[in-house]
């Protein structure tokens, strides 16, 4: 593991924009919980052979089972190695469902936005097709007047 901390972010909730703080992880205090549960292990392999050591007399006469702390020990640290790998896959699991739920939650703005937009759009290009057709119509009626100027009276 490297020594750089591993944010943890907590799931956001459906309509919150706000971000919650970031809680570093680092490979430090991963070792230490290790440690932790190592010593917890020790002290419980210590505690069972204490008591079982009446009835391991039996067992070691017959030569089937040779029971070791120390072996004990050593399986009690590989369970936590893997149990460590697990707890951290999970909080990477965790973490990307928490980045994916916010680019989920991003998507859905931007596409309400750009709905917006295009709605507001084509608006516009209607209004301008109104104006134009409005515009039209009013070069009808400047040209028109300007015929009737023109034309001769029949006064004259």
């Amino acid at each position: 593991m490297n020594e750089d901390g591993v944010g943890i972010r907590p799931r956001s909730r459906a309509g919150m924009d706000k971000v919650a703080p970031v809680t570093p992880y680092t490979a430090k205090d991963f070792q230490l919980e290790v440690l932790g549960k190592l010593e917890d292990v020790q002290s419980l392999a210590e505690s069972l052979e204490e008591s079982w050591s009446s009835r391991l007399e039996t067992v070691q006469e017959k030569r089937l089972v040779k029971f070791d702390s120390r072996t004990l020990i050593a399986l009690g640290a590989v369970a936590l190695s893997v149990a460590g790998y697990v707890i951290q896959d999970a909080r990477n699991t965790a973490r990307q469902e928490s980045e994916i739920e916010t680019t989920k939650a991003r998507v859905v703005s931007l596409e309400q936005i750009g709905t917006t937009n295009t709605e507001a759009r084509i608006r516009t290009e209607v209004e301008l097709g109104e104006l134009r057709d409005e515009l039209a119509e009013i070069k009808v009626l400047i040209v028109g007047r300007e015929i009737v100027k023109k034309k001769p009276t029949s006064r004259d």
